[in-house]
């Protein structure tokens, strides 16, 4: 056996470990915007969800989402806090709910889970409501209004 066997053993396994795993998670690129309720009102204390449209990619990393502030500004996250979402196609739903509680848990960070607040159309992940692209080396701030 050669010297270099074992480091030329030792590279290949390196090589086949790395190229199966899942350490190629695709990274987030800033990403967020705005959400305006009948072109006036932030909708503070909305869910938004971008939906990846390749399942595939939903199924593996799951769904960047936001919850809109009280200037209705919206921060992605994806694996950490605020970190963007990756690259890529989405749909979007919006999720904006009254102020209550489902069996004593609050639903959403704006103390959602009392009636909706906007028309369904806008929180149907089977149908979102618009599709946006999210690019690295691009603004990536989207503004939505909604009814």
């Amino acid at each position: 056996m050669s010297r270099f066997a074992p480091a030329l053993v030792a590279a290949v396994v390196c090589v086949t470990l790395v190229g199966c795993g899942d350490a190629a998670k695709p990274s987030p690129v800033p990403a967020g915007g705005k959400v305006t309720f009948k072109k006036t009102t932030p909708a503070a204390g909305a869910l938004v969800v971008f939906h990846p449209t390749d399942p595939a990619v939903e199924k593996k990393f799951g769904k960047p989402v936001g919850t809109v502030g009280e200037d209705g500004t919206f921060k992605l996250t994806t694996y950490e806090k605020d970190d963007g979402a990756p690259e890529g196609e989405y749909g979007v739903t919006v999720d904006w709910r009254a102020k209550g509680k489902t069996g004593g848990i609050s639903l959403t960070e704006g103390g959602g889970g009392g009636a909706p607040k906007l028309n369904a159309k806008f929180s149907n992940p089977q149908q979102p409501f618009t599709k946006v692209t999210v690019k690295k080396g691009a603004d990536n701030q989207f503004t939505f209004e909604v009814d």
